[in-house]
């Protein structure tokens, strides 16, 4: 009988072992995976953030080339001196808009879009040269040349805003997720880690107790 005593404590004493170290691993790999969906839903979200930025620098661009369209074309017909530097400045504004959306990067093709706004801006710029030179009707042709590509670089544009700003709407989508994913894995952390605490502790307290009683001299 005390043979199969001392035979049964020492298994016992390894599976403890084994319980306690498999309880650790768990816990070691559910707060592994909290962090690392927290840091998955912080890069998302920067993610989205920097595509959602390139997409509001696309659309100022395209407000601001829309606005120096109509004027542009108003001033060839009346040739008032005006309008030159407003239709100037919307042009500028709008390509270091694109400047900035190149800087930021997306998804979408930004170099080819920034190198046809810059050829754009470039025609507009002759035609108010050949308007404030006097010669108008050179003035109206080169303005009815450039008309394509304004279209063409403006319909880019509007792709390019809706592209980036798909892109952002997934990546915050799946920033969402991770977040929601790292809450419940802290949660789950935390019991766990409670839960195995507690089984520690019960295990030394009940280590503790048997070698006292143990040690006590019996008085039967």
């Amino acid at each position: 009988m005390s043979n199969y005593g001392q035979i049964g404590r020492p298994r016992g004493r390894w599976l403890t072992i084994v319980g306690i170290a498999f309880g650790g691993i768990v816990l070691a790999v559910l707060v592994a995976a909290t962090v690392w969906q927290g840091n998955v839903h912080t890069s998302d979200t920067s993610a989205a953030e920097s595509h959602t930025a390139t997409a509001t620098f696309l659309q100022d661009a395209g407000t601001e080339a829309g606005m120096a369209a109509p004027l542009l074309r108003q001033f060839v017909e009346t040739g008032d001196a005006k309008l030159a530097p407003q239709i100037q400045e919307h042009a500028t504004v709008a390509i270091k808009n694109l400047t900035a959306a190149i800087r930021e990067g997306g998804v979408a093709d930004l170099t080819t879009i920034a190198a046809e706004g810059t050829s754009v801006s470039d025609g507009l710029g002759q035609v108010i040269a050949l308007r404030q030179s006097g010669n108008v009707p050179a003035a109206a042709a080169a303005l009815e040349q450039l008309s394509p590509a304004f279209e063409k670089v403006s319909a880019e544009v509007t792709a390019a805003v809706t592209l980036e700003r798909q892109e952002a709407s997934k990546l915050q989508s799946s920033a969402d997720k991770a977040n929601d994913a790292a809450s419940w894995l802290l949660i789950a952390s935390i019991v766990w880690g409670a839960a195995l605490g507690v089984g520690v502790t019960a295990l030394v307290a009940r280590s503790v107790f048997g070698r006292r009683v143990s040690k006590t001299p019996s008085t039967i």
